[in-house]
């Protein structure tokens, strides 16, 4: 089974971080990369109805697009460099549009697997609407999207939250795209939104504040590879994984956080909506909001 990855990229470092992650990821082969870039060409009205102005205005127009032409082929011309020969194949494509809009569009036409993008890249001008194309992108793709805010560090260490069945089966079911065999740190989490009260050894109740279960809770949810396994990895190398589940209680965002201060992830991969997110909402609320404050990369798995 292939991979297609689609690399949407703006030369930014941002894009070449995501560039990197996409190279660092133990993908299963084969792996075919689109390499794709959007020319944003700002056309603002022009009302004069002086034809030297007219053709003045065109002029300067073309020049902008000439320009544009020329900086999206650099980019492209330099990530297929750099992606060929460490994956199957690499395709590239150039459009005229806004990049959010465009990308989203383009990936749908592709039928790609994966878009990949970085979370900050130059916009229409440089400092102008940072972000929000990644934004856009991870709202409306049909496909997961890989959200990448640092470069790589190689670790593979994932952090799952796991909200319901159906993440069960999108966010440990994505595992089985990687090749798993020289090794992983998984670390399974469940955020329970209201929290328990735990029992000390002279019977009194205790509340804790940390947030962390009891050994208890632990064991009826799980805390070793089978746990992993029961959720659908029977395929993943499980002598090769290491596995840790975790049950926190509070609210689901700052708990996440702290999670991913203390596992420190290289990816964090969310399912795209949880069930109590409203219909109106692409994302669902926890994820929209763990997108802009997670301190590491974000992948968001769809069906």
């Amino acid at each position: 089974m292939r991979i297609h990855i689609f690399f949407a990229t703006d030369g930014s470092v941002s894009a070449r971080f995501a560039q990197a992650q996409i190279l660092s990821m133990p993908w299963r082969p084969p792996v075919h990369i689109t390499v794709m870039t959007a020319m944003e060409v700002p056309h603002p009205p022009f009302t004069s109805l002086i034809p030297p102005a007219r053709r003045a205005f065109n002029a300067a127009l073309a020049v902008l697009h000439h320009d544009a032409e020329d900086h999206a082929t650099e980019v492209l011309d330099k990530a297929r460099l750099d992606l060929e020969g460490h994956v199957g194949s690499v395709a590239t494509r150039m459009h005229l549009g806004y990049a959010g809009p465009t990308i989203v569009d383009m990936a749908r036409a592709c039928r790609v697997d994966l878009v990949a993008v970085g979370s900050r890249g130059l916009g229409m001008y440089k400092g102008f609407l940072l972000g929000s194309v990644s934004d856009y992108v991870a709202q409306h793709a049909h496909c997961p999207v890989l959200t990448v805010k640092t470069p790589p560090k190689g670790e593979r260490r994932f952090l799952l939250p796991l909200e319901g069945p159906a993440d069960k089966e999108r966010v440990v079911g994505w595992l089985k795209a990687l090749d798993l065999s020289a090794g992983a740190r998984i670390h399974l989490l469940k955020v329970c939104r209201k929290r328990k009260q735990a029992s000390n050894p002279g019977g009194e109740p205790t509340h804790g504040t940390g947030g962390i279960a009891a050994a208890d809770d632990f064991e009826a949810w799980g805390n070793s590879p089978e746990v992993l396994e029961s959720l659908g990895g029977q395929e993943l190398p499980m002598g090769a994984v290491r596995v840790t589940a975790e049950v926190r209680y509070g609210d689901p965002v700052p708990e996440i956080l702290d999670s991913i201060h203390e596992f420190r992830p290289e990816l964090l991969v969310l399912g795209a909506k949880c069930p109590q997110s409203p219909a109106e909402s692409p994302l669902g609320k926890v994820t929209r909001k763990l997108i802009d404050q997670a301190s590491c990369s974000v992948l968001v798995v769809r069906p």
